[in-house]
């Protein structure tokens, strides 16, 4: 049931559906960008990213069934079904093949965007493509494409409020990969030496850097093989590689296998259990990702696919941690894995990967706490990132169904 003064209109019925042309354009180096599905992202249309071009001529041939204008919108029917971009400049582009051209007439164009943009409306998007996010949508489907709508003017205050949102996001957004730009290039500069820190007394630290080997500062190994057979519903938990992944990047995960505590104390007891600041590293998949073990991590792992970078005494465990993200060790880690048959990083190539060290412990902790530092405000900045893009979820959920109506004036 909609609200009072909404309507049940299909897209058609508030905005007129235009097809692309269905035939493959020359493409050359520079010239007029090409919006293929893959290129169609939420938000303003992106004519920077797309690598096919072509020549004003075929932009004449490919174009002259329509007129583009600001506030029009773009959708992908494959890939991203349903994903839609906004035309915010008068730059030229080209419609590819499976893309469309919505341009409202009866509806606030952004109002548009984001109802589309809605969970429900997304469902409908999937359920008309055949139940896949990689599907295809046909055009009369596209037209036929059911939407709840209030009057116009109420359009346009959702839209404008759900506008601020995503600004705030945006501007959040940069700040982020500012952070995270500014972190990258202070690993470089101080995990190769070329800036030096201030040790305690306020002096520069000096003294020359050296390569080292994993091997000089770690036993390197792997875990021991656990048959499935063994595998259990409850007990302590039995990671894989794709676990390793979600724990590098602290995402919230339950195990799917477990193994029990007598197998668990038998394994352990034999091949030793990694303890705080030693680290489980990827051989398979996702090469080069890395797990720093904390105290009280209670968990097992498959054999093989993860090494165990078991520490000894030569090196502060959280400046190895950043010497394992940075450019120098991840490229070593590629180029190793690139000359297996299967791209794997192996116990061999692990012992020798190089990194840069600096002859004391103290400048090892005083990089380890920059770095840290750097780490706090990119972690602030994701967190702030994902709250507000949950609010504006939430606001999206309540407005675009008429739960909460806005009234004139209203801005948040």
């Amino acid at each position: 049931m909609v609200p009072n003064e909404w309507e049940i209109l299909s897209l058609s019925q508030v905005s007129k559906v235009i097809d692309c042309k269905h035939r493959t354009p020359h493409y050359v180096e520079s010239g007029i960008p090409l919006i293929s599905p893959g290129t169609i992202k939420w938000g303003a249309l992106d004519l920077t990213s797309p690598t096919k071009r072509v020549t004003e001529d075929e932009y004449q041939s490919l174009m002259d069934h329509c007129t583009v204008e600001i506030g029009d919108l773009v959708m992908s029917r494959n890939q991203s079904v349903g994903v839609l971009s906004f035309v915010d400049s008068m730059k030229p582009f080209v419609l590819g093949q499976d893309t469309v051209l919505i341009k409202a007439e009866k509806s606030d164009s952004k109002y548009l965007f984001y109802k589309i943009q809605s969970e429900e409306v997304q469902k409908r998007i999937v359920r008309l493509a055949g139940g896949s996010t990689f599907a295809r949508i046909n055009l009369a489907d596209i037209r036929k494409l059911i939407l709840e709508c209030p009057p116009l003017v109420e359009q346009k205050k959702i839209a404008q409020i759900l506008s601020t949102w995503d600004q705030a996001i945006l501007a959040t957004e940069k700040l982020l990969e500012n952070s995270q730009q500014q972190k990258k290039a202070l690993m470089q500069q101080l995990l190769t030496g070329k800036k030096r820190l201030l040790d305690e007394n306020g002096e520069r630290f000096s003294g020359e850097w050296s390569q080292k080997l994993v091997e000089e500062c770690f036993d390197v190994g792997s875990s021991k093989r656990v048959l499935q057979a063994d595998w259990k519903s409850e007990g302590v938990p039995f990671y894989r590689t794709r676990e390793l992944v979600s724990l590098s990047k602290k995402e919230a995960f339950r195990s799917e296998i477990f193994i029990s505590d007598e197998l668990f104390l038998e394994i352990t007891n034999k091949y030793g259990l990694p303890t705080e600041g030693d680290f489980l590293v990827s051989g398979v998949g996702t090469l080069g990702i890395s797990y720093q073990v904390k105290d009280g991590d209670k968990f097992y792992f498959k054999d093989g696919n993860v090494l165990w970078f078991k520490l000894k005494n030569h090196i502060f465990s959280d400046y190895f941690k950043y010497c394992f993200q940075s450019e120098f060790v991840q490229e070593q880690i590629e180029a190793q894995a690139s000359v297996t048959t299967v791209g794997t990083y192996t116990i061999q190539n692990a012992k020798k990967t190089k990194f840069w060290c600096p002859p004391s412990m103290q400048e090892q902790r005083k990089i380890a706490e920059v770095l840290s530092l750097a780490d706090q405000e990119i972690e602030t900045l994701q967190k702030k990132l994902d709250c507000l893009k949950q609010e504006k979820k939430a606001l999206m959920q309540q407005l675009l169904t008429g739960k909460r109506r806005v009234k004139l004036g209203e801005l948040k």
